[in-house]
């Protein structure tokens, strides 16, 4: 059976002051014994130096020679005095009998202490020497009822207090035990909701000793668990979409790859089979085998550059950077091919547009917009390029004159090698319509 931390300190606390109390009550009435034993003491001695002096002195007053015969004339009178004299009552016995023998049994003082239930009665024995010689004996009694009631009592007292020291530490180790052990109930019920997987748990402990940090430390702990947990739900969502992703991708580029192979066979074939027997099929057949086969050469390079660019090693030299002038260079850059097809690249561009950003990746990314309006733009048409401030935000504007993108097609313009099924770019001149893939 297991018993709880509370229960644990409840019992050593009170094992504890129990053994303490026990040994001051038993230390306490030892020492108050002690002390009534030895009043007891001094007073039977005081008593019998001074029954020996009223003794001397009485015979003294009497002029009379103190005897056994003398003892035995004047033991009632003398009784009566040192009954007076001390206090107590005193009785004088004179020997009979065989007299060594009561010499030996009264050879010294001696006194008895009787008690009966509330009662304590001293009873002092001495011998009354002549010439050392004992001729007769005195007793004397003497009532230290009183004594023993005021100890009594003063053990009952000391008793009852430590009765009320123990019921108050019982019941404060119970109090203390509670709050000690309340953070450890809060951490246990806390791990059982972890170990259920709940991590929506907030423990607050105030104490500032080694539980409250224990507490805190659990706190963050919990919190951690619970971000790596939400970044391994969104791994797995990331890893997810990137298979859905890699599957189209994989679609995509079988497509891709397959229609002008196909068509490059297939022309290849019939150029073989004709020779140059037919020389206008001929020729269009080359021209059919060079165009597809640079088309095929563009989607290998942008493969390549969509996998370099995915690649989980690329680095991004972040710096600030004037967003207007990446702008105007790509724009210059762009004029020598757009002046094919006698399209003019217009720039408004709005000077001091600071932005933390990668200069090549930027470039990179306004020439390929560029490139796109040149390929799907009409010729004898202008783009026009813009860059502003809106708010806190650098706002880049590029607009051609080609057909647009329908919009069915809108939610897949962020799919790498997605088109539209009938979309071309411009070859030899040839108008042409679509968007950025």
């Amino acid at each position: 059976m297991k018993f709880p931390i509370q229960f644990k300190l409840v019992v050593v606390f009170s094992i504890i002051i129990f053994v303490g109390l026990s040994a001051m009550l038993f230390v306490s009435y030892r020492v108050t014994e002690q002390n009534m034993y030895r009043i007891i003491n001094e007073d039977m001695i005081n008593t019998k130096t001074n029954l020996d002096i009223y003794i001397n002195q009485y015979f003294l007053v009497h002029k009379k020679r103190m005897s056994k015969e003398s003892l035995i004339s004047e033991k009632n009178r003398l009784s009566q005095e040192l009954t007076a004299g001390i206090g107590g009552p005193v009785t004088i016995f004179y020997l009979t009998g065989d007299k060594s023998q009561v010499e030996s049994a009264l050879s010294q003082t001696t006194y008895t202490i009787n008690r009966l239930d509330r009662q304590v009665i001293v009873t002092l024995s001495s011998p009354i020497l002549l010439k050392q010689s004992t001729i007769g004996l005195l007793k004397y009694q003497k009532d230290y009822s009183q004594l023993y009631q005021r100890n009594t009592r003063f053990q009952s007292i000391i008793k009852m207090f430590a009765a009320l020291i123990f019921s108050f530490i019982f019941i404060a180790s119970i109090f203390i035990s509670r709050k000690i052990t309340k953070p450890i109930r809060e951490l246990t019920e806390g791990s059982n909701e972890v170990t259920l997987g709940n991590f929506d748990i907030d423990i607050t402990i105030s104490s500032r000793d080694e539980i409250g940090e224990l507490a805190r430390r659990f706190q963050i702990m919990i919190n951690h668990i619970k971000n790596q947990i939400g970044i391994i739900k969104q791994e797995r969502d990331e890893v997810r979409q990137t298979q859905a992703k890699s599957k189209v991708f994989f679609d995509n580029v079988t497509h891709e790859l397959k229609t002008p192979l196909t068509t490059i066979l297939g022309y290849a074939q019939i150029v073989k089979e004709n020779g140059f027997t037919d020389a206008p099929f001929f020729e269009k057949g080359l021209n059919y085998i060079i165009n597809e086969s640079q088309r095929l050469n563009q989607t290998v390079v942008d493969i390549l550059q969509l996998s370099q660019s995915a690649a989980l090693n690329t680095a991004y030299r972040f710096e600030n950077v004037d967003l207007s002038d990446i702008l105007k260079e790509a724009c210059e850059d762009m004029q020598i091919k757009a002046r094919k097809y006698n399209i003019d690249i217009h720039f408004e561009l709005q000077e001091g547009l600071i932005v933390l950003g990668d200069r090549d990746k930027l470039k990179e990314v306004f020439l390929n917009l560029l490139d796109n309006s040149v390929k799907y733009g009409y010729v004898n048409s202008m783009i026009q390029v813009k860059s502003l401030k809106d708010g806190a935000f650098a706002v880049v504007k590029v607009k051609d004159e080609g057909e647009g993108i329908p919009a069915e097609h809108l939610n897949h313009v962020f799919e790498p090698f997605y088109r539209g099924k009938g979309i071309l770019p411009r070859r030899r001149g040839v108008p042409g319509w679509g968007w950025p893939l």
